[in-house]
């Protein structure tokens, strides 16, 4: 009887340990995933960063905002400019009012994140708005 029990007593280790091996192994995987969103987030942020910058010096020194945004890929859609990248969209919304002096143009470019939950459903986070903003002076006549 001393031989069952001892080997009892070695199955219920082994098992233990086993346990304890599952339970760490499932949290290690839900660190992993949530390290890769945080990368992915991350990377998405940065490059859309860089590119709405780029957008928005640009569309500050042109005189035609379209042939700007058209030059990059942007779509136009109801007076919104959206251009679809990897892991991001790049919105530019482009307002001007005109004074009689002269033209206040407004551009916000926006990075937004589009992700899908598990579900399917698309959901999108605003990353970052950039604005730019321009004063056109009118000539004045004499």
């Amino acid at each position: 009887m001393k031989e069952g029990s001892r080997a009892n007593a070695l199955l219920v280790e082994l098992l233990l340990v086993i346990f304890f091996f599952m339970i760490s192994a499932a949290i290690l995987v839900q660190v992993f995933a949530d390290a890769k969103l945080k990368s992915r987030t991350a990377h998405a942020t940065n490059a859309s960063m860089l590119e709405a910058q780029n957008v928005a010096e640009d569309l500050y020194v042109t005189d035609s905002p379209a042939a700007v945004l058209n030059g990059y890929g942007f779509n136009e859609k109801d007076g919104v400019w959206t251009l679809e990248k990897d892991g991001y969209l790049l919105r530019v919304t482009i307002l001007e009012e005109e004074t009689d002096s002269g033209i206040l143009r407004k551009c916000d470019v926006s990075g937004v994140e589009v992700t899908h939950d598990q579900s399917g459903a698309e959901k999108e986070s605003t990353l970052l708005t950039i604005p730019s903003t321009r004063y056109i002076q009118k000539e004045v006549s004499p």
